[in-house]
């Protein structure tokens, strides 16, 4: 007991108060990150049930209880392993959401987004008026849109993305969401525009246009009643896009921060 006491002796004589302080602030942040990430999920029962063992393990030491002790010391080396594997989509999903935080963005190279396979379906439901919506997100996150959507989280394929949006599938209303070069979540609800008015445009324009209005996303668009392709981005709707241009305009657009425009 006494040894594990001392490990929780600090000492902070040699560094400055500067130091001191950023050390207490990292290490509370990093605290508060795991609290979140384990009251959103399953992760807090499976941590009280390791603390349990954990502490019976103190008590078995304290009293020398052999046998329990023997047994509580064999058994804490796999705790760490069943906490990484039951935890592993929480713990992704969180790493994930830590690349977004703007300062840690300029030190990660970002993965480079599938643009053949998503045009190649853009081509196929263009031809065969088949109405859709993709959405490409950048910095600004887009996490509350996606916990209220299908989760996905699969590889970008032509395959899925017409699958998705196939006529009177389950998931063909709303939006697919695209998030580091994967598809992060399907029958995804946008916000509706109000700067189309009286236009012929319907629904999958003015929600396409109103997450380009609130956020830096670029959301892709085949009519259901032309089979035209547009492109929202930056609050601007690009109307109609060739297909011949569409892999231009959407690596232009893709780079291109936000503007501060009212």
């Amino acid at each position: 007991m006494d040894e594990i006491i001392s490990q929780f002796n600090f000492d902070f004589n040699n560094l400055s108060p500067t130091l001191v302080i950023l050390d207490i602030l990292i290490t509370s942040f990093i605290f508060f990150k795991i609290y979140v990430m384990l009251r959103q999920s399953k992760g807090l029962q499976l941590i009280i049930g390791v603390g349990f063992f954990y502490v019976l393990g103190l008590i078995a030491s304290y009293f020398q209880l052999e046998l329990l002790d023997w047994l509580i010391s064999n058994i804490k080396p796999a705790l760490v392993f069943v906490i990484i594997i039951l935890l592993q989509p929480e713990l992704r999903r969180n790493l994930t959401e830590l690349t977004k935080i703007r300062f840690i963005n300029y030190f990660i190279i970002k993965p480079s987004i599938e643009l053949d396979e998503i045009i190649e379906s853009v081509k196929l439901m263009s031809m065969e008026k088949t109405g859709s919506i993709i959405v490409f997100a950048k910095d600004i996150s887009l996490k509350s849109i996606i916990e209220q959507s299908v989760q996905v989280d699969a590889v970008i394929s032509s395959s899925l993305i017409l699958t998705i949006f196939k006529k009177n599938s389950v998931l063909h209303d709303g939006a697919i969401i695209i998030e580091q070069n994967r598809i992060a979540s399907a029958s995804s609800y946008l916000p509706m525009s109000n700067s189309l008015g009286n236009s012929a445009l319907g629904a999958r324009h003015r929600s396409a246009l109103g997450l380009a209005e609130e956020t830096d996303a670029v959301v892709l668009v085949t009519s259901e009643e032309t089979g035209e392709i547009s492109i929202c981005q930056d609050g601007n709707l690009i109307h109609p896009v060739k297909i011949f241009e569409l892999k231009n305009q959407l690596l232009k657009f893709l780079k291109e921060k936000k503007s501060n425009k009212k």
